[in-house]
């Protein structure tokens, strides 16, 4: 299930480049490169830097299953891949 939805959002260039998880040559130590160079930058650049984090950890057990649904319809994911994913959030 992953590589046929993996290839489907690579195929359609769906994942935005700032996304890195579940993606190759991508990893929580890059994420942090990224963002402490962009962070160092700014401030060479003479710029306020602030910051908002929170913690995702349990992210998905509040996601609103029907919008997960239709977002998946808008990129394009439907057919027996999508019933089997609308099954198992729905029972």
């Amino acid at each position: 299930m992953y590589n046929k939805l993996y290839a489907h959002l690579e195929k359609n260039n769906i994942l935005a480049k700032e996304q890195f998880g579940f993606q190759t040559n991508t990893s929580t130590e890059k994420a942090a490169y990224v963002m402490i160079n962009s962070i160092l930058t700014a401030l060479n650049d003479k710029f306020k830097v602030g910051g908002i984090f929170c913690d995702l950890q349990k992210a998905f057990d509040c996601l609103n299953h029907k919008i997960l649904l239709d977002k998946m319809k808008f990129y394009g994911i439907h057919g027996k891949f999508y019933a089997l994913i609308e099954s198992n959030l729905t029972h």
